[in-house]
């Protein structure tokens, strides 16, 4: 009966959120009526879904295998915490976490009854009510399977990692946490009123949302490298794409709201931007279920849901632009702005920034298209985005150095570059110092440490001038994480070395200056797998023993699959990363070797950008936000 009270809880959700929705009807008296219980519905619904997704958790953790959801992606033998995470890592799961995330979120902003976070309340309830449907029709993670089995099949070997704890999560902080930015916009669309009382009200919501989707991909991209066994960390892959955009245009949509709250201009931008950012939320959704696109990290491939989300997306954004075509005129602002000055070159960064995101964008859709079209499958890889993205992204971040020394409202660039001089200094240094000690690709050597020490020594130098700002933390934060993240794809990208060998026990090797000995391989037996494991003793280049990696082959018995483990040597210059494979011919193993110098400062950048966002989003309490 547990399966069934879930589908009741999600029903129940669904009528609360019609009710909800009332509210937007254009009858004066039943709105005052719904204004007192539009805020109980909210948190009634966020309620009956979370005992929903904890009813699912509550079948995984029993393994219930009368419930199909179960059966697919759990087994007896799986270990409890991917039992609980795997609530998740499934179509079905997902959704419903997806849900959660958007109804608790209502719940949140309906806390005030305040008249124009009320509209957005209600229309987040529309929101919520959409995909309360999709997840009744056609993806109920509480449908029964008949007759029961004993036992399920396997959760995939690649999410049986705490980055599925983690990761999913956070991700859908930052996805769903931009439908709050969507309702708001929309709710002002509606009273014709958007200015630095609504840009304070969206503020926190921005910024949190951006700051959980900022470290929900830097932490997804440190379990791709730790997962999949390739020694990567991004492959312009679609879904990992998808993820991206929204960051892109919510990068561009918190600083253009930085400009609403200052100086009450780029209303009608912000409210765009809000649009498009939860529309490429949505995309991503899209992309991950639709089985338009073929990646790893796909959910499903069913038409039948494809075609309700593209039709969701249609629905939703189209409705919201095109009352954005007949409201937008009201929000134009009267005052007048210069290209030479801290908003005009908060615009033209953006400018940039949005650039680069239509670039990905292209990039991931297009083999879509041309399939459809020519029914040729065709792949856009790394050199495409690198050659496009790279240097679109460049242009901002050198702005993003400059903007903090020029003044709102007029601006001289000349006072603007005499100010950074310590900044310029440290660039000149930097690019010295590579070009004394690289010994190879020197000129995109010079190029990436240039700029990312340009994008710290600003930061640094506005953190110590900004004296009483609020926002001097999050500027400083936020741009030397930015840094940090240059700082790291550049030197592993530069300089990442690679070895492929095949081992026996006993054989040595010297790799990236570290001396290596295969010592031996042994049966090792986990909660649910069987694994070779190595075990490979790292000395320095003294002989000095510095650690002992032990790289695992994994056979998955139910589900019969088999991966490779990956074990990893971290150390301040970089990271040495091992992944054995099977036994070959003669008794030998399949040994590959990576290094990647610095690379670990790209996910420490992630963490201080978030860690900007989050004081950026502490500091509206204060109503005095400065760039």
């Amino acid at each position: 009966m547990t399966a069934e009270l879930g589908v009741f809880f999600l029903v129940l959700a669904f009528l609360v959120a019609l009710l909800q929705s009332v509210y937007l009807l254009p009858v004066a008296p039943l709105r005052k009526m719904l204004a007192t219980i539009v805020p109980l519905c909210a948190w009634l619904q966020s309620f009956f879904v979370t005992l929903a997704l904890a009813t699912l958790a509550t079948l995984r953790l029993n393994s219930d295998f009368t419930v199909k959801n179960v059966v697919e992606h759990s087994n007896l033998s799986l270990p409890t915490i991917y039992k609980f995470a795997g609530t998740w890592g499934n179509h079905e799961g997902s959704m419903l976490l997806w849900v959660f995330v958007l109804a608790l979120f209502g719940a949140l902003l309906a806390s005030s009854r305040d008249k124009i976070k009320l509209y957005a309340t209600a229309i987040q309830s529309i929101l919520c009510a959409g995909f309360l449907i999709f997840i009744l029709y056609t993806s109920n993670p509480f449908d029964r399977v008949f007759p029961p089995t004993t036992d399920g099949q396997a959760l995939n070997p690649l999410l049986q990692d705490i980055g599925l704890v983690l990761h999913p999560p956070l991700l859908y902080l930052g996805y769903v946490g931009f439908s709050i930015v969507f309702s708001l916009a929309v709710a002002a669309l509606i009273h014709g009123v958007a200015d630095k009382v609504w840009a304070n009200i969206v503020h926190p919501w921005i910024m949190a949302s951006w700051s959980a989707l900022t470290l929900g991909i830097g932490l997804g991209s440190w379990w791709a490298y730790r997962e999949l066994g390739w020694g990567g960390w991004w492959f312009w892959d679609p879904v990992e794409n998808a993820s991206l955009l929204p960051w892109l245009s919510g990068t561009a949509l918190l600083h253009s709201n930085i400009v609403l709250k200052k100086r009450n201009m780029l209303a009608q931008w912000v409210i765009l931007l809000s649009i498009i950012t939860f529309a490429l939320s949505l995309l991503g959704t899209f992309l991950v279920r639709s089985g338009a696109i073929t990646s790893v990290h796909s959910f499903a491939s069913d038409p039948e849901r494809g075609i309700f989300i593209l039709g969701y997306i249609i629905i939703t954004v189209g409705s919201a632009l095109f009352l954005y075509g007949l409201r937008a005129g009201l929000l134009a602002s009267k005052e007048r702005m210069l290209p030479v000055s801290r908003e005009g070159m908060i615009v033209i960064n953006n400018l940039f920034i949005l650039s680069a995101c239509v670039t990905v964008l292209l990039g991931t859709l297009y083999p879509m298209f041309a399939e459809l079209v020519s029914n040729d499958k065709i792949t856009v890889g790394a050199p495409y985005f690198e050659v496009s993205f790279i240097p679109l992204m460049a242009i901002p971040l050198i702005f993003a150095g400059l903007v903090p020394f020029m003044p709102w409202k007029k601006a001289s660039l000349r006072k603007a570059i005499i100010a950074a001089t310590p900044a310029i200094i440290a660039t000149l240094v930097a690019a010295f110092l590579v070009l004394a000690f690289a010994e190879s690709k020197i000129i995109s050597a010079i190029c990436g440490f240039s700029l990312a020490a340009w994008l710290a020594a600003a930061s640094v130098q506005w953190l110590f001038n900004a004296h009483g700002k609020h926002g001097r933390y999050s500027v400083f934060l936020g741009h030397l994480g930015a840094a940090f993240i240059v700082v790291g794809i550049t030197a592993s990208g530069l300089w990442k070395e690679e070895a492929h060998l095949l081992v026996k026990n006993g054989d040595s090797a010297t790799f990236a200056g570290y001396n290596l000995l295969y010592e031996n391989s042994s049966d090792v037996a986990g909660d649910n797998y069987t694994a070779k494991r190595a075990e490979i003793l790292v000395s320095g280049k003294d002989n000095k023993p510095l650690a002992r990696l032990f790289p695992e082959y994994r056979n998955y018995p139910v589900g019969g699959t088999t991966t490779s483990e990956v074990d990893i040597y971290y150390s301040i210059t970089g990271d040495l990363y091992s992944v054995t494979g099977e036994m070959a011919n003669g008794g030998k193993t399949t040994l590959r070797l990576y290094f990647q110098p610095m690379i670990n400062l790209i996910w420490l950048g992630f963490v201080l950008m978030a860690l900007g966002g989050i004081t950026a989003c502490l500091s509206n309490k204060k109503q005095k936000w400065e760039v």
